[in-house]
């Protein structure tokens, strides 16, 4: 019943006299003139209306007196029905609640609350944060601005309920989830706090987070490698890897089978591949330290793990990428993978080059496949275009040619690179219109275009990544290690971080790929000369394949004594390369470091990696690293004698490469920041990689 209705009745209750007054003034004044105006008798006149009064008075009685008793039984019934449901919130409603003002301070708590936070905390005017560890302004900050009102009687105010807020705090051992609703009632802000106990869901919940299931593949990497080179049996060694394995994925709780030869399917907990991570995979290490013939070549194994996807099949399809990228990274590592990002373990051998080239023969066939089927070709190598990326790009324009498809080159024609190895090879009529920039091969670019990617597998450092990113259907072949997916998987992607260059990977394809006398003399020193870049006159990073794919160059016509024509340097660009000999030091017994301040030519980069290439001469030095400062960029050249891998240090500050030969790029740094960030990254290498966050 309505606070209205009940003042109304009161008011009738106040009132009886005054309204059997006024009934009997009626009567009277009406007694006066029917008795002066009409012959009625005085006396009978008299007694009906005293008769009419008391009959209109009693009626008036009983009714006031019947709706204000049933108004008073009801009364009292909703007056302890509320304090019965004041009773229960208070005292017997096992989730706690606190009503706070819109300055967290609390004005009421019930009894869960109470015993959950305990009645000191709990008492008038004490700060709800001190229970919670969450300010009020905090919980107030994702609530909704859209408001759902609630009239009531006209006496009270609207009431605005707000979406509430949740959050999760810890009050004592149990963890609470805290649902906010701020409320407006007689113009003044209170807001209602109810915290639901979530300690058992959220522990099965960290439960089941630590007992998801991760996939691993693991295959040995190099055992046909070390049979060519040891030439003795491994089926020893091999099972002695396998034994290994296997008590690792017991440790683990894990289960491991191998489903092919050499290689194997593993399935372990979140918890466990945490522990491995923490350990840095030292699983590499066991097994490293198994060695074969007389040489003691290791053996090593590439595992990819993922917890990534929400079913089995995605996890496993995942973890075949990370494999993948391991391998393609030279091997002896682990690629793992999950919701925080993809982490590196191992990777610390170089990897053996393979003697076979069965693999380049099934590249080469799907490669002139793909070639045959588009309607035209663009070939592209990375920004400021070395002998190694021109060389490259010009042996794939010369398959192209020979398979009767448009081809374009996309490069920096003014790079000086560019304009010492192709003098005479834009003579030629081939060539008088295959080299363009970036816009012409845009415009070239439609949906039967193939992009073939040379001497690169980092779209952003392409000579035109916008093509790449256009592009439908693309292929990459390259010798750096891959340092992370492809936001387009390429239709194929040769990538072999053991072989020395681009150059000799293209010329692998085309000796598979062409007849004998096909490959032009011009387009050959050109591929020689991205071959001799890289092995710095075949004396770094060299082997059966490299020297194999210099002989099918020189008995196409190239010449080394030619092609060493095209590394004639300026006398500023010797002037470069002498700034850093004054500065040079050595760090840690082992790793040189030297830094120039630039002489502002375009040059510089190419005398810091001269600098560093010379540094390794040095005796007892493993690996050196040339900082030169170009504008507001550092530019680093690291180089490795094949004891510590270069690639791993700089890919720590944002560079990349492969085991011996590496680069990076600080914008924004100055040489003393950009050195201290190396020397950070060489300590984190010494001591191993970091574990991941899980």
């Amino acid at each position: 019943m309505s606070n209205k209705k009940f003042d109304l009745f009161r008011r009738l209750e106040e009132l009886p006299s005054l309204v059997y007054v006024v009934i009997a003034v009626v009567c009277l004044a009406v007694h006066v003139i029917l008795c002066t105006y009409t012959d009625i008798s005085v006396a009978v006149c008299g007694l009906t209306l005293m008769i009419i009064y008391i009959v209109t008075a009693f009626i008036i009685h009983l009714a006031v007196h019947k709706r204000i008793s049933l108004f008073r039984i009801a009364s009292d019934a909703s007056e302890e029905q509320n304090n019965g449901v004041i009773y229960t919130f208070r005292h017997l409603l096992r989730i706690p609640y606190a009503v706070v003002t819109d300055k967290g301070k609390i004005i009421t708590v019930n009894a869960a609350m109470k015993h959950a936070a305990g009645a000191k905390a709990t008492v008038f005017n004490a700060d709800i944060k001190e229970i919670c560890d969450i300010s009020l302004e905090k919980l107030m900050e994702t609530a909704a601005t859209d408001v759902d009102k609630e009239t009531g009687d006209d006496e009270l105010e609207d009431i605005e309920i707000l979406k509430d807020k949740s959050a999760i705090c810890e009050i004592g051992n149990k963890f609470y989830h805290i649902d906010c609703h701020p409320l407006y009632s007689k113009g003044k802000l209170f807001y209602l706090l109810v915290f639901n106990d979530i300690t058992e869901l959220r522990n099965l919940s960290i439960t089941h987070r630590a007992q998801h299931t991760a996939v691993a593949y693991i295959v040995i990497d190099n055992l046909d490698e070390i049979a060519q080179y040891a030439k003795v049996s491994y089926q020893a060694e091999a099972t002695q890897v396998d034994t290994i394995l296997k008590n690792w994925a017991k440790e683990l709780g894990g289960i491991i089978r191998e489903y092919d030869r050499h290689k194997y399917v593993m399935l372990l907990s979140r918890q466990s591949l945490r522990q491995c991570a923490k350990t840095k995979f030292e699983i590499l290490d066991s097994i490293r330290e198994i060695h074969v013939g007389d040489d003691s070549m290791p053996i090593t194994v590439s595992m990819g793990v993922t917890t990534m996807g929400n079913t089995l099949a995605e996890r496993e399809h995942e973890s075949l990428v990370c494999l993948d990228m391991a391998l393609q990274r030279g091997g002896d590592q682990v690629v793992m993978k999950n919701e925080t990002g993809i982490f590196y373990f191992g990777g610390r051998t170089k990897s053996q080059q393979k003697r076979s080239g069965g693999h380049s023969r099934v590249i080469a066939t799907k490669l002139c496949s793909m070639i045959s089927s588009a309607s035209n070709i663009i070939v592209m190598g990375h920004s400021n275009p070395d002998f190694d990326s021109i060389g490259a790009c010009v042996g794939i324009a010369a398959l192209a040619m020979h398979l009767g498809v448009r081809v374009n080159i996309v490069t920096d024609t003014e790079s000086e690179s560019f304009k010492a190895c192709t003098g005479r090879l834009t003579d030629l009529a081939d060539y008088k219109n295959i080299f363009v920039d970036e816009v012409v091969g845009l415009e070239e670019s439609e949906f039967g275009t193939l992009l073939v990617v040379v001497d690169a597998n980092n779209f952003s450092i392409l000579e035109a990544p916008e093509i790449a990113e256009n592009s439908f259907k693309t292929a990459v072949i390259d010798h750096h290690i891959k340092k992370q997916e492809f936001e387009h998987e390429p239709q194929l992607v040769y990538i072999d971080p053991s072989a020395s260059s681009a150059c000799e990977l293209v010329s692998e394809i085309l000796e598979f790929s062409i007849p004998v006398g096909t490959l032009r003399k011009e387009e050959a020193n050109v591929l020689m000369a991205g071959i001799m870049v890289d092995t710095q006159n075949f004396t770094r990073t060299v082997g059966t394949r490299t020297f194999a794919a210099a002989l099918y160059l020189r008995g196409a016509g190239a010449s080394t004594e030619y092609a060493r024509t095209f590394f004639e340097q300026a006398f500023e660009d010797y002037h470069s390369e002498a700034l850093f000999a004054t500065n040079a030091e050595i760090y840690d017994e082992q790793i040189a470091i030297t830094t120039s301040e630039g002489t502002g030519s375009s040059h510089d980069r190419v005398a810091a990696a001269k600098a560093a290439d010379k540094l390794l001469a040095v005796k007892n030095v493993n690996a050196a690293f040339a900082l030169v400062l170009m504008g507001n960029t550092v530019h680093i050249s690291g180089r490795s004698n094949g004891k510590i891998n270069v690639q791993l240090i700089l890919e720590k500050i944002g560079g990349g490469g492969h085991f011996d030969v590496a680069g990076a790029a600080l914008s924004g740094s100055g040489l003393e920041e950009a050195k201290s960030r190396l020397i950070a990254a060489i300590n984190e290498y010494m001591d191993g990689i970091t574990s991941p966050k899980q």
